[in-house]
């Protein structure tokens, strides 16, 4: 760069940042905590999400009890989590900042007897009493209705900000397609309050920033599940969460004018050609 070069006003067109929220290590799967009344109540409040991964070689039986146990689960890893699109947003009434993701996870099961399976969430799940050969895991009554198999939303509803987990179909409601977690961010709670007008800026928008993606797995007991009507399979129950900070970032697009040197300054030439 030339030091001839005389510095000028120059507008520069940006995304200002006005303000951000940091969730930090926000568990993203998750089920809700219920009461133990004899008709329990959604209390609102987060658990891990329980996983009845089925047993290695372990097969439905109308016998009671069940005589294939099949070999229980040993250890339960995350080799994937596969986001279906990019991290959605929506700024709600000029009040809240409402962040979706989509996702499927690709788990790797170690079974005691030495074997492994691939399991791809949420599509190999199912409700109980919903067993077919395809199944190679079970969620609660809670998560899966055991009676239609539809998807139950999982509410944390205690505290700021408010968060909802839940299985969605695909397009025609045949198969479990994704896992939605969505949480509404109060524009309150944000790093710095954005000014009325600045939130009627039409180019108003946020960048949703994702890092440290971590995971938890607790592998308990063998449990005797429902898979249909008569029928029960041998499985293994599996606590598993995911967690990862969840950064929201609020800006507007604006000229900013500084003064500097560009770094090339283009000439004329000195020829007729166009």
């Amino acid at each position: 760069m030339s030091t001839d070069v005389a510095q000028e006003p120059l507008d520069i067109f940006v995304r200002r940042v006005l303000a951000k929220s940091e969730l930090l290590q926000t568990q993203e799967v998750f089920q809700e905590n219920y009461s133990s009344d004899t008709l329990p109540k959604p209390l609102g409040t987060k658990a891990p999400l329980t996983l009845y991964i089925i047993n290695h070689g372990a097969e439905a039986s109308t016998e009671s009890p069940n005589p294939s146990t099949g070999s229980p689960v040993k250890c339960v890893k995350l080799c994937k989590r596969i986001l279906d699109q990019d991290p959605a947003n929506t700024i709600l009434c000029t009040q809240k900042s409402r962040v979706s993701l989509n996702f499927e996870l690709v788990l790797v099961v170690e079974y005691e007897d030495n074997t492994f399976n691939v399991l791809t969430l949420p599509k190999d799940l199912s409700a109980f009493t919903k067993y077919t050969t395809d199944t190679k895991a079970f969620v609660g009554s809670t998560v899966l209705d055991p009676t239609t198999g539809a998807p139950i939303i999982q509410h944390q509803s205690v505290t700021q900000p408010y968060e909802q987990f839940v299985i969605k179909y695909n397009a025609t409601s045949t198969a479990y397609a994704n896992f939605e977690y969505t949480v509404t961010i109060p524009l309150s709670s944000f790093s710095a309050p954005l000014r009325k007008c600045e939130l009627n800026d039409p180019t108003l928008q946020s960048y949703i920033v994702l890092r440290n993606l971590t995971y938890q797995v607790d592998v308990l007991d063998q449990y005797l599940a429902q898979a249909g009507a008569t029928t029960t399979i041998w499985t293994t129950m599996v606590n598993f969460s995911l967690s990862e900070d969840i950064i929201d970032k609020l800006g507007i697009n604006q000229d900013i004018q500084i003064m500097g040197t560009p770094e090339y300054v283009c000439q004329d030439s000195s020829c007729d050609c166009c």
